[in-house]
């Protein structure tokens, strides 16, 4: 779709401001020959001219005296070799002052030089190319635009007024270059930038560069390298007027950061094409800045895009205090981040300044980021200006305004005071409306819908609730469509519609919000869409049109007619023929890309991991492109690897089973997942990954998981596995110490335990035993076979137990078994044995008593014999005769241990 409705920066560019610079030219010229710091540039010394020119120079120079193009901020002219020369309009003033030299006279005095494979080529400049287009502003004068030709390579030079990252006005000239490598073959390509710089008709202005320890003030030749280039440097018509000056930004927003940035000497600098060697710490008298952009390789049809600003440095008050920073902020700069205010105190008076401080007072919509609203300066000298930052947020739209004054020699008055205020715009979707099926926003916060898509309006009005709402939607052509949101509690209100399906087309769209209440209409919100085409898809050609290809890589791509080649289109290249401005894209879910173009010849470069690289057909918009789909032929033949976990293929289980299963894909990715149990369909799951039903059911089952990559690739794994009764019995173990039950006593500390471990019938089996030996917090040790342990004397603790596969486990078994090491000790007794016999008392032999001793485990039988007769156990007293006259006995105790014979 051709893109329409872009915005314009405003201009004004009268006949009357033109005899004013023609004037002021003059006014310039006699000052400096008057005893300026420099006398007028001899323009027969034009750097470098252009071999061809001859005697018609001047004569086109005189012509375009009058061919400025800007705005009401900046203004800058360009002759016919290219090179160009710019002033600003002094704010609040209708007063203008040149920022490179000679404007509004003929630039002749810079120049860009191009480096293409090592050689040196003049941007404009013939022999070493040719104009494809030459230099020429637009039908309103705005821009400037021209295209140089040099070998394979290309070069755009776009001037016009853009925002100024430092002001967030448009009061900067952008200076943009495009370089394009039109060949078949790489080159290396970079880009030197020498500006002569004059502020107000000095031609030896000073410069402030923000540095590691500051602000430095510099008119002497210095060199930044690499991470040393600064965000910006400023130029001063005097530093004691500082409101007479301007800003080149080099970094941020779209600035592109040169490698190198070197103030020098115009005389001496401009006597080269590339390479110059400053002189550290020589004044530079005449000024002027070199800014290089190393060469880099540029594939055939790549681009590079070089971007900076030169214009005001955003400053304001009165001359000894000035403030410089953001005058207009974005809803997304400043809800997301805070700005820079920076000012500029100058003791103009003619003796030092003492006790200086710097008071900031800001309104109740900004905020100061580090709470230092105060700054002490201490002294200041006669004549010397010091710089002082803060950091600030706006906290609510609208305008803010701020004061800094500052205070010196213990004064309650301000010896200066400076005013600031700073514009926080509105965002561009009210608060209370949010978007479903947009796509992203603009940079300036416009939200993006596809004509082709569904667009829900969602609204919230709460305090006092709606009746009922309304919306309008209009699109650029003036067609409307209005439709009643609905509601289910009064607060939240909805309408899905297609801009295309309801007849809206053309972009931008308007939507008006009517919220009604019981006694009126409320006040109407209103907010654009700026509509794009959904180009079309991208879909993998071997399985049809419905096999969509999310994460392809989709580059739009422009045949520039100027350049005879295809190009990658670019905002920074092609400033707004393009919505969104991301190029490539990568393709959702869906498989679609979509742009909103301007007129031209397009088509798209779509890669994608997997699959050959297609260049799609080639379309001319208008009409609308609503169907340029891609098909992709695979490459990639390796099936996705399935993975699984929580059940493992010919196992038993006597409990719920929960199987996670998951694919992975290196090259062309996972597009969807399925699994099957038993005799069920197919379950197809989107993505790579997916938790299967608990399945608890006793019997035999079949798990069948299957994975298909985005090219059609597939892999498949089989799982089966049974489950029977589950088993809540614990194992029981049984100990046997020296191959027998245990006892309570042992006569050795060396004792082997044999534990055997049995599950019930029809259980999990027994999974392991463990036991420990004389540790009751210690570790378990895995029982393996019979071991051989070492018992203490005395009293000991043995505890073992056993678990089955299904996780029941035995309670634990405690036994103490002692160990008894000493022998008994038996006591030999022996006592007459007198009978009464014929009225006396006669020896009939003796009477022995065995006493047996043990201190442990006791005594458990006394064994005796006499005349080395049979062992009878003793059982008490026993009587022996003369005859029997010898007699042995020994004891034995609980724990085995054997007393010697005695």
């Amino acid at each position: 779709m051709a893109f329409a409705g872009k915005k314009r920066l405003s201009v004004l560019l009268i006949l009357v401001m033109t005899v004013f610079m023609l004037g002021q030219s003059i006014v310039f010229a006699e000052d400096a020959a008057k005893g300026g710091s420099e006398p007028v540039k001899d323009e027969s010394l034009k750097p470098f001219p252009s071999k061809n020119e001859g005697g018609t120079r001047f004569a086109a120079a005189r012509a375009l005296y009058s061919g400025n193009f800007g705005n009401d901020f900046v203004q800058a002219q360009v002759g016919s070799d290219g090179r160009f020369n710019a002033g600003i309009n002094q704010l609040g003033t209708e007063d203008w002052y040149n920022i490179m030299f000679s404007w509004p006279s003929s630039p002749w005095s810079s120049f860009t030089t191009v480096k293409v494979d090592g050689e040196d080529r003049v941007y404009g400049n013939s022999p070493d190319g040719t104009f494809i287009s030459t230099p020429a502003n637009n039908g309103d004068d705005t821009s400037n635009d021209s295209v140089w030709r040099t070998g394979d390579v290309t070069v755009r030079q776009l001037l016009q007024p853009g925002i100024n990252p430092a002001t967030g006005l448009p009061d900067a000239l952008q200076i943009r270059y495009v370089i394009t490598n039109t060949g078949s073959a790489a080159h290396d390509v970079g880009l030197r930038m020498m500006l002569d710089t004059m502020v107000n008709g000095n031609d030896s202005a000073p410069f402030k560069v923000p540095g590691a320890s500051g602000i430095e003030s510099i008119n002497y030749e210095k060199d930044y390298v690499g991470a040393a280039v600064p965000s910006f440097w400023q130029v001063f018509n005097d530093f004691n007027n500082p409101d007479i000056s301007a800003q080149y930004t080099m970094q941020g927003r779209d600035s592109t950061p040169p490698d190198r940035f070197t103030i020098a000497s115009w005389g001496a600098i401009q006597g080269t094409l590339w390479n110059y060697a400053i002189s550290p710490g020589s004044y530079t008298g005449d000024s002027a800045v070199g800014m290089w952009w190393n060469p880099v390789s540029l594939a055939p049809g790549e681009q590079k895009v070089i971007t900076t600003y030169y214009g005001r440095p955003g400053v304001g008050g009165e001359s000894a205090l000035v403030l410089a920073g953001r005058q207009k902020l974005s809803y997304d700069e400043w809800s997301a981040g805070s700005f820079n205010l920076i000012s500029y105190l100058t003791n103009n008076t003619a003796s030092s300044l003492t006790n200086v401080r710097l008071q900031l007072e800001a309104d109740p919509g900004l905020t100061a980021i580090d709470g230092d609203l105060e700054h002490t300066i201490g002294t200041l000298a006669s004549g010397a200006t010091i710089q002082s930052a803060w950091k600030l947020q706006p906290n609510a739209a609208g305008t803010h305004h701020l004061t800094v004054k500052a205070y010196a020699d213990g004064s309650a008055e301000p010896y200066a005071t400076a005013a600031f205020q700073v514009q926080a715009l509105e965002p561009v979707v009210p608060p209370n409306v949010t978007l479903g099926g947009s796509r992203g926003t603009t940079a300036d916060g416009t939200p993006i819908s596809g004509r082709t898509s569904p667009l829900t309006v969602q609204a919230h009005y709460d305090s006092p609730q709606a009746t009922g709402v309304t919306l309008i939607a209009t699109d650029g052509d003036g067609t409307t469509y209005t439709a009643e949101l609905s509601s289910t509690n009064g607060v939240d209100w909805s309408h899905t519609f297609t801009p295309y399906a309801v007849g809206l087309w053309e972009s931008p769209l308007t939507i008006t919000l009517i919220p009604h209440y019981a006694d009126g209409d409320g006040p109407q919100e209103q907010f654009p869409v700026e509509l794009i085409d959904p180009s079309g898809y991208v879909y993998n050609e071997l399985e049809g049109e419905d096999w969509r290809l999310p994460g392809a890589t989709v580059t739009l791509q422009y045949y520039d007619p100027l350049l005879t080649t295809w190009v990658n289109m670019s905002e920074e290249a092609y400033s707004g023929r393009m919505s969104p401005i991301t190029n490539p894209q990568v393709t959702g879910t869906d498989g679609r890309y979509a742009w909103d173009v301007a007129a031209g010849s397009y088509r798209v470069v779509v890669s994608r991991p997997g699959f050959a690289t297609v260049t799609s057909r080639e379309v001319a918009v208008p009409p609308p492109v609503t169907d340029l789909h891609v098909g992709l032929v695979p490459t990639d033949a390796a099936a996705p690897v399935v993975s699984f976990s929580g059940v493992q293929d010919g196992e038993t289980y006597t409990g719920p089973v929960t199987t996670n299963f998951w694919a992975t894909d290196d090259t062309a990715g996972v597009r969807s997942i399925s699994y099957k149990i038993d005799d069920a369909e197919a379950v197809i799951v989107s993505g790579d990954h997916a938790a299967l039903p608990t399945i608890d059911a006793e019997g035999n089952h079949k798990l069948v998981l299957t994975a298909v990559d985005h090219v059609g690739n597939e892999a498949t794994a089989t799982v089966l596995f049974t489950i029977v009764n589950p088993d809540s019995t614990a194992p029981t173990t049984t100990l046997l110490i020296n191959s027998a039950a245990p006892v309570d006593y042992y006569n050795s500390t060396e004792l082997t335990i044999t534990l055997n471990a049995a599950d019930n019938a029809g259980g999990s089996g027994v999974a392991a035993t463990y036991y420990r030996i004389n540790n009751a917090f210690g570790p378990w040790i895995l029982y393996t076979g019979p071991k051989v342990v070492t018992f203490n004397k005395y009293i000991n603790r043995l505890e073992y137990y056993s678990v089955d596969a299904a996780g029941n486990v035995e309670s634990i078994h405690l036994i103490t078994p002692r160990v008894d090491l000493v022998k008994p000790m038996t006591k030999y007794t022996a006592s007459p044995n007198f009978v009464l016999d014929k009225g006396g008392m006669v020896l009939k032999g003796y009477k022995v008593t065995l006493v047996p001793q043990d201190d442990y485990s006791g005594t458990r039988k006394t064994w005796y014999r006499i005349n080395y007769g049979a062992w009878t156990e003793y059982k008490g007293p026993f009587l022996i005769n003369d005859l029997q006259t010898k007699v042995n006995y020994y004891s034995e105790d609980i724990a085995g241990n054997i007393e010697k014979v005695n």
